[in-house]
């Protein structure tokens, strides 16, 4: 899937990383993270993003609802029958369905930011490999190209100055030569 500029290589192994770490972290805060006026201007730069960004939020609107519904169906069971409320049964598993639905959104949007993050940091020879992308990734995150920030780096790897170097090779572009660090 080509989104924007980024080559569709280090979307991949971005969108393993950020999936990877939701696993195991879960999902805490990601939807604040993500949702700060920085990274939605980034976001709002890429018309896939912007697309991507408003159906999530789309989906979170819905959940609102599918959640007033159900407390109105539980208030009026004083009115109608009780069989009626089977019907918060069927709101619980959509509000389910929007949910993961949703997280799959906000994992998409922290993707994306952490593939603009590596472009711009040249993480791993990124930038290296593809310099006018790394370029448009400076424009849009708005960054310094002699220290551009790196909180999608720090949030995702945390600790990768200690990382093996068999285990940054897997973050490399394919097809490169290792760059001296």
């Amino acid at each position: 899937m080509k989104i924007g500029f980024i080559p569709p290589e280090l979307f991949g192994i971005c969108k393993q990383t950020v999936t990877q770490s939701h696993r195991i972290k879960g999902f805490d805060n990601l939807a604040t993270k993500v949702g700060t006026a920085d990274n939605m201007a980034a976001l709002t730069m890429i018309p896939e993003t912007l697309a991507a960004s408003q159906v999530t939020n789309r989906y979170f609107t819905i959940r609102k609802w599918c959640f007033l519904g159900s407390i109105g169906v539980i208030c009026f069971t004083f009115f109608i029958p009780w069989w009626s409320l089977f019907t918060v049964v069927v709101i619980f598993f959509a509000d389910r369905v929007l949910a993961s639905r949703e997280k799959d959104g906000w994992k998409f949007l922290a993707s994306v930011l952490l593939s603009l993050e590596m472009l711009s940091n040249d993480f791993s020879g990124w930038g290296k490999a593809y310099p006018q992308e790394r370029l448009e990734a400076l424009r849009v995150l708005n960054d310094n190209p002699q220290s551009p920030k790196s909180e999608w780096l720090d949030y995702y790897l945390p600790q990768r100055a200690d990382l093996d170097p068999s285990q940054l090779k897997t973050f490399e572009p394919a097809g490169t030569a290792p760059f001296p660090k």
